[in-house]
């Protein structure tokens, strides 16, 4: 009998290929033949003893899932966290114009605010930054919400939105100061480039191991749809509310002040979709998860 190579052992329904003295290969598909010709057992190889019995298989495939809902739940967040802190200043300032630009096409218009009340806004946005320990680059704009209504949004590169409509619904200087507090930990923690990050996963890669800057484009162009329908996880939210009550207390406020933020942009949502809660449009809240807990966590730091 010639001497067969191992590929002649049994792998699923695979053709057999069978090398024979000489270089000659015989193919064959009639494993049970094969194995009974060349005194084989069918269950030679563990690939084949695994690949017949049911239960593996479906063990394997429970498998593949558990890790893809892992690498999608932490992989993800992780390995654009990590990205996030390795992006130069340069390109994220880049992505932050780009992305200010989209907003602008898609979403706002121009403020109406008073010079004066931009003024004072931007003094109380100015201390609170100094005291983030974040640089003079990082800035406060004005805009008109339109149909997104009070709203506030940090931007990845460090710009830092506020819509009139925000400034009209909460009651005061402090309220103001609690919001534009909460908005500089997003920034400092750069949440909104690692949510950005997450949801483009193509430019991320290519930003990551080619420092391809023109992913910054399609990037910046996913603002609009990722900052109105994605809201931050419970734990960026919690790092920015725990940083919003630090800096109010540096800057001589209570974070009570946050606490009725909060409750008046609750009040403001529910007018505008009467007992639901929430707004039919993606106000401030829509994207920023359990606000009773929020509120009575402030409350927790104001003792």
């Amino acid at each position: 009998m010639p001497l067969i190579s191992t590929t002649a052992f049994r792998q699923g329904a695979t053709p057999r290929r069978i090398e024979l003295p000489g270089g000659a290969v015989a193919v064959c598909e009639h494993n049970e033949a094969v194995d009974e010709t060349f005194q084989l057992s069918s269950h030679a190889t563990l690939a084949h003893r695994l690949e017949s019995h049911a239960g593996f298989v479906l063990a394997a495939l429970a498998g593949i899932a558990v890790s893809m809902a892992i690498g999608y739940l932490y992989g993800i967040p992780w390995v654009a966290g990590e990205i996030a802190q390795r992006i130069p200043v340069g390109i994220e300032k880049q992505l932050a114009e780009q992305s200010l630009k989209s907003l602008d096409q898609a979403l706002f218009g121009p403020s109406e605010l008073p010079s004066e009340k931009q003024k004072d806004i931007s003094a109380t946005f100015s201390a609170l930054r100094q005291e983030a320990g974040l640089p003079g680059e990082v800035r406060l704009e004005y805009r008109a919400g339109h149909w997104i209504g009070a709203n506030a949004l940090a931007l990845p590169g460090g710009v830092v939105i506020i819509t009139d409509e925000l400034v009209a619904a909460v009651p005061g200087k402090d309220e103001i100061a609690a919001v534009l507090a909460h908005e500089l930990g997003h920034v400092h923690y750069r949440h909104s480039l690692r949510q950005l990050l997450q949801s483009s996963i193509t430019a991320m890669t290519a930003m990551a191991i080619y420092g391809d800057v023109t992913a910054i484009t399609g990037l910046a162009a996913s603002v609009p749809a990722m900052l109105a329908h994605t809201g931050y996880s419970r734990a960026a939210e919690r790092e920015s509310d725990n940083l919003a009550f630090v800096l109010l207390k540096k800057t001589g406020r209570s974070p009570r002040a946050f606490a009725s933020a909060m409750a008046a942009l609750e009040q403001t949502s529910g007018k505008k979709n009467p007992g639901s809660g929430r707004a039919k449009i993606p106000g401030y809240l829509s994207t920023h998860p359990a606000t009773d807990e929020r509120i009575e966590a402030a409350l927790e730091n104001s003792e």
